[in-house]
């Protein structure tokens, strides 16, 4: 009896008294039960020994995909690897899945050098666990990547899928180069390759702007705590993780410091030590007073939606700063997202004469380089001190 499509239609799903189990060819054949379930099965004899494995069942799989899948079982058989489990027996390992290649890079890597793991992790588990994840690694080419980027480009943008495809790389190359795999697939890849890299925005106010952005933050519909967060932001022009993750324990309001730990340091694999930052007297008002809406934390900017004492997460920030740019975009200035805040001030800085090396200190850029790293590891404290409070004078309008 020939199975063919029109054979599967007519059988399945009703009863049947037939021959219990019909071989299509090379292995492959359906099994079909008195009620008309119809099941792929693969018979393969695998060192000696004969096996049986169902494929799964029809109408959800097609012949053509029953077809493609017996292929890939009989691919393993030829390579000494059991089509069942996936160990080779002859090394007695089994070939490492693309799930298990990006636990093994967070486990590893990611949670103690990638601020923002948990983004990557949530990444990989929409747009490639559930179409290659339980995939070997060593199973897939080039071509079999390119529909995953491409679902990623349609479901969000082209932005988001060469980024997706360059953690991608990342990932692998790293398991490459710890031994867990051979090659990586997609090393050749770039990004304009499945998508479109991020464009550089090179928005930001002149002095008559940051005056304005600076009087637009008391206007934002956010929370006070939440505004006391862009004051600072705008004052130290610092990262905004830098705040989000702060406790109190970091400012210093007596010698008027403000110590960023490593672990908050985005550079911290180029400078691997605390950025330290002078405290003005505007931001020490404005700390202190962050301190007493909160007087039982710990942490400096608890969400103020759950009020526990814990770090916000890092949406808020993205969310408050986006409120914060509708704001002054609505007054008729260019649009300012957080990061364009230290863009304002290093421009004004460099305007106001402000030493490259102390500016950059404030930002919390690595400066010492070569033998000075090696020897300085000098902050800048006065000079930033005095660079500072020179700022707060232009943001507030107190000097011309």
């Amino acid at each position: 009896m020939a199975i063919t499509d029109a054979w599967l239609r007519a059988n399945s799903g009703k009863p049947y008294n037939g021959k219990p189990e019909i071989t299509y060819r090379d292995g492959l054949g359906v099994r079909i039960s008195p009620k008309g379930k119809i099941s792929w099965i693969y018979r393969v004899n695998f060192f000696g020994k004969p096996l049986k494995m169902t494929l799964g069942g029809y109408p959800e799989l097609k012949i053509r995909d029953a077809l493609r899948i017996r292929d890939d079982k009989a691919e393993l058989v030829a390579q000494g690897i059991d089509p069942r489990s996936g160990l080779n027996l002859k090394t007695k390992t089994k070939p490492i899945t693309i799930d298990e290649a990006i636990t093994y890079w967070i486990e590893n890597h990611a949670m103690d050098n990638v601020i923002q793991w948990q983004a990557h992790q949530k990444m990989f588990e929409t747009d490639i666990s559930p179409y290659i994840g339980a995939y070997p690694v060593r199973q897939l080419e080039l071509i079999d990547f390119m529909p995953v980027f491409k679902k990623a480009r349609e479901r969000v943008s082209a932005q988001h899928a060469a980024g997706l495809m360059s953690k991608l790389k990342s990932v692998l190359s790293y398991t490459v180069r710890h031994g867990l795999i051979k090659f990586n697939p997609i090393a050749e890849l770039r990004k304009t390759d499945v998508g479109e890299g991020t464009k550089a925005r090179k928005t930001r106010q002149g002095k008559e702007g940051v005056i304005a952005l600076w009087k637009a933050i008391d206007t934002v519909p956010t929370h006070q705590s939440n505004r006391n967060l862009l004051k600072l932001m705008m004052i130290f022009a610092c990262r905004g993780n830098e705040l989000r993750l702060s406790t109190k324990s970091e400012f210093d309001l007596e010698k008027r410091i403000w110590t960023v730990p490593v672990q908050h340091n985005k550079n911290r694999k180029k400078d691997p030590s605390p950025i330290v930052r002078a405290i003005p007297d505007l931001a020490a008002e404005i700390i202190a007073e962050q301190m007493k809406l909160w007087p039982d934390f710990k942490v400096m900017f608890p969400s103020v939606r759950f009020g526990r004492d814990q770090v916000m997460h890092r949406s808020n920030v993205v969310k408050i700063g986006t409120k914060l740019a509708d704001t002054i975009q609505a007054l008729g200035y260019p649009r300012t997202a957080n990061h364009d805040m230290r863009r304002n001030a290093r421009n004004i800085w460099e305007e106001r004469k402000v030493p490259y090396k102390v500016s950059e200190v404030m930002l919390g850029h690595k400066v010492h380089t070569g033998i000075d790293a090696h020897y300085l590891d000098y902050k800048y404290p006065d000079e930033q001190r005095e660079a500072y409070e020179m700022w707060c004078q232009i943001i507030t309008e107190e000097i011309e």
